[in-house]
């Protein structure tokens, strides 16, 4: 009789537990912890650059140089340019050598054979990868594991110029225009507010000039719009050299379409200064892209960003002595409208008294 009652007890107490295992099994587990980067711990992050010469190259360079400071060995993707690098960083997924990487061989190297840790880019092609829009709007997802550490800032004004050959005075007189237009850039929204259709360009015998054309005839094109400043870097050399072989002649963006241009995330009213380049004989309203984001995935620990931000901050005098000018403003280094700053970062700031 006493052996049947232990049995049925023990046989209760199995059930119970049993019962027990099943619904913890069915309740929502926590999120594991994602798994830390290898490189990371070995305080030896990958960077996502981007060419020597290139701005994102340059923030690199300078992240590589301040963590140096602090026991850190950075490698640096050269080749992580444009969308590669923000695909790469949200996708957790090894560089890859773009097109035409190795017609400047002496800007780039090959891209080192693991995951990037960290990368560099402008706030607006964040933004875009962060939304889907843009240039990711094809690849069907919005990549939201963005952590900003700092926001740098420089001087990259929208431009529009006319050769003075050309007779052009006004970005409204090339939808109209009988003969054939060569065009250096291709802004789309600068494009639909004057009209201008690229098929119509082709269809008279110009069109958009390719990037890959000889320094001469980049710079013997008719009308030369986009982003730019005085640096010989392969996003801005077009002003570079048609400043210097070709007689510009500096043109005025109407009032509404400076008001909608400034809406596009990452841009601000701001005006181009007399003589930023040969032509440029009054200051010109315009638009500019200040803000420049260096960035990880939100898995990234709170020591590293801490790292990261305390390096660049101590170290800022390594951005005064680039091609381009780069400029850390303790005021603005963690604001960040669209995409939140890492918490390791803001402890960084909040330590400093950068954010309250």
């Amino acid at each position: 009789m006493r052996t049947m009652i232990r049995r049925s007890v023990h046989l209760i107490v199995l059930l119970w537990a049993l019962s027990l295992a099943a619904g913890y099994a069915q309740r929502p587990q926590p999120p594991t912890s994602p798994t830390p980067s290898v490189t990371i711990a070995a305080k030896k992050p990958v960077f996502a650059g981007a060419c020597k010469a290139c701005p994102w190259g340059i923030l690199a360079k300078v992240t590589a140089d301040a963590l140096s400071y602090y026991g850190y060995q950075t490698t640096i993707c050269w080749v992580c340019w444009s969308s590669f690098g923000p695909r790469e960083m949200g996708d957790k997924t090894k560089p890859v050598t773009p097109p035409g990487a190795f017609d400047n061989p002496e800007y780039v190297e090959p891209p080192p054979d693991a995951v990037p840790d960290i990368s560099a880019t402008s706030e607006s092609n964040l933004i875009d990868a962060w939304n889907g829009t843009g240039p990711y709007a094809s690849d069907g997802k919005q990549r939201r594991n963005y952590r900003v550490i700092a926001v740098i800032r420089t001087s990259t004004y929208m431009l529009a110029a006319a050769s003075r050959k050309s007779g052009i005075t006004n970005l409204r007189q090339i939808k109209d225009r009988t003969q054939s237009t060569w065009i250096v850039g291709n802004n789309r929204i600068i494009f639909d507010y004057y009209g201008i259709k690229v098929e119509d360009l082709r269809a008279k015998g110009g069109g958009i000039m390719p990037s890959n054309a000889s320094r001469e005839k980049r710079a013997s094109a008719d009308v030369f719009i986009g982003t730019g400043l005085l640096a010989n870097t392969p996003e801005q050399r077009s002003w570079y050299e048609a400043s210097q072989l070709s007689d510009l002649v500096f043109l005025d963006f109407e009032e509404p379409l400076i008001a909608r241009l400034a809406q596009e995330p990452g841009y601000q009213r701001a005006s181009v200064p007399l003589a930023l380049f040969r032509g440029v004989d009054r200051p010109i309203p315009t638009v500019m892209r200040p803000n420049h984001l260096i960035y990880v995935r939100d898995e990234a620990p709170n020591s590293f960003a801490y790292d990261v931000a305390m390096a660049l901050d101590e170290h800022r005098d390594l951005f005064q002595v680039q091609l381009e000018p780069w400029y850390y403003d303790p005021q603005t280094v963690a604001v960040s409208k669209t995409i939140p700053m890492h918490p390791g970062a803001i402890k960084y700031y909040r330590e400093r008294g950068y954010v309250k």
